[in-house]
């Protein structure tokens, strides 16, 4: 690549309903935008494809890239929809059960019932082994190394793809942890393997041993795909670097997302933050809300003093949507995000009581809402805003995109009946749901942290 082909610069992040492509060209300092709906049993399929046609709408090869930039929600969704890799964890004997003793916190102390999400790990995938660190990092007693082998062995054989491996206080010592990965791969090099003083190399058991089994769980999913889309790129003529966002707003390599997938559960949010913090700078505003609605969710950042703020760790796959301790804690920076409310394919319904709600299922992409015409059915919030005019129908995606009106008046009509209200009334009501939802929620994350809503200013996309 010739200095002077080095001008292009490729951006895409995939979500759960659209890709999105961006193309830079920073001679002229111009953007070209793409759109695709994304493939979920294969992402790397529309990402390819939608590459392509963005290349071709610049006129350029792959060979002309210098960088591409790739945000993702595959990990997050992956964890939520429970669609990673069968995963063993040996852990320190008399700590079976830790993952789901946790850390004995009850998120609603009143509710007899109260649930939990299911452990990454099944309790007969857990095996312990002697071994003990203290707190200091000293050894109490000493790996059992043969018992690490008849260990994998077992998990192997019981059909785990992927070994997580947490050991009491490898914070402090991580000999015993590094020793028993070191077995593990020697007797199946085809495993993959996370061990928690690679991972979070932090005292906190729980969140320690979650943290790691949720990126031995992601591992295998990540690792096929980043392979997949890095060949393909490679075969096509592409030799630039390709990083990716991570959940704290920088970019890794594709080695450390392989070896940390975990690191990505906010990766694609992330960059939707940092560019608002960039756009209000732009604009003389160091105090803005970032609002990012998409095809499956909604989520808002804030930004003070033009810094987007960093959390430590964050709960993934919650039992009750908006309520804090009722989620996976997952030990990994993340810019501080809240999710706001749904997306444009976000489902309404009717409650048991009979109210109009929406979210939290989604259609997604496939097959996506009914104005679509992929075969949807329900209806859902972009069925409801073309119905009520606020789309054009023909004028979709730039005019890419057909959008079907009667269909989406026909879905519409299955809540509009049964409540005695016009398609256009049930329309409205759905618009009025979402739209409220995510204005109160987005209030009392603000107000919750001391801030005053009036002094921000707020950046949609």
């Amino acid at each position: 690549m010739s200095t002077s082909d080095n001008r292009w610069r490729v951006g895409f992040d995939i979500g759960g309903t659209f890709t999105d492509f961006v193309l830079y060209d920073e001679s002229t300092a111009s953007v070209t935008l793409h759109k695709r709906l994304t493939t979920p049993r294969d992402p790397s399929e529309a990402a390819l494809l939608g590459l392509q046609e963005l290349l071709d709408l610049g006129g350029i090869s792959h060979k002309d890239v210098s960088e591409i930039v790739h945000g993702t929600t595959l990990v997050t969704n992956a964890i939520i929809e429970r669609k990673g890799a069968p995963v063993g964890l040996i852990t320190t004997r008399g700590f079976r059960d830790l993952l789901e003793m946790g850390t004995e916190q009850r998120y609603d102390i009143y509710d007899l019932f109260v649930s939990f999400p299911d452990p990454m790990v099944s309790r007969d995938l857990r095996m312990e082994v002697d071994e003990r660190m203290n707190v200091k990092g000293e050894v109490v007693v000493q790996l059992d190394e043969a018992a690490v082998l008849a260990a994998v062995k077992d998990l192997v054989a019981a059909g785990c793809e992927a070994i997580a491996i947490s050991f009491l206080h490898s914070y402090a010592n991580p000999d015993h942890e590094e020793r028993a990965a070191k077995i593990v791969r020697a007797a199946f090099g085809d495993l993959s393997v996370s061990i928690s003083s690679d991972i979070v190399a932090e005292m906190g058991e729980y969140q320690r041993t979650v943290t790691t089994c949720a990126n031995a769980f992601v591992q295998p999913l990540m690792h096929r795909y980043l392979t997949k889309l890095e060949k393909s790129l490679r075969s096509d003529g592409f030799d630039g670097p390709l990083r990716l966002m991570h959940s704290a707003g920088g970019l890794v390599s594709l080695e450390t997302a392989r070896n940390f997938p975990i690191r990505l559960l906010e990766s694609g949010p992330a960059g939707g933050g940092l560019a608002t913090a960039l756009f209000g700078a732009k604009a003389g505003l160091s105090d803005v809300i970032s609002f990012d609605m998409g095809g499956t969710t909604a989520k808002a950042c804030m930004i003070e003093n033009g810094r987007v703020e960093v959390s430590p760790m964050m709960e993934a796959a919650r039992v009750h949507r908006f309520t804090k301790g009722s989620g996976l804690p997952i030990k990994a920076p993340v810019i501080e995000m809240i999710e706001i409310g749904a997306g444009g394919g976000s489902i309404a319904a009717i409650d048991e009581v009979g109210l109009l709600k929406v979210g939290p299922h989604s259609a997604g992409s496939d097959p996506g809402p009914a104005c679509y015409g992929m075969g949807g059915t329900q209806p859902t919030v972009t069925d409801a805003n073309l119905t009520l005019g606020y789309y054009d129908p023909r004028f979709f995606l730039g005019g890419r995109m057909q959008l079907d009106l009667e269909a989406a008046r026909s879905a519409i009509g299955q809540v509009a009946e049964p409540l005695g209200l016009s398609i256009e009334e049930a329309a409205l009501g759905i618009h009025k749901v979402v739209v409220e939802s995510m204005a109160s929620a987005a209030r009392v994350h603000l107000v919750e942290r001391g801030k005053d809503p009036r002094e921000y200013s707020m950046v949609g996309f």
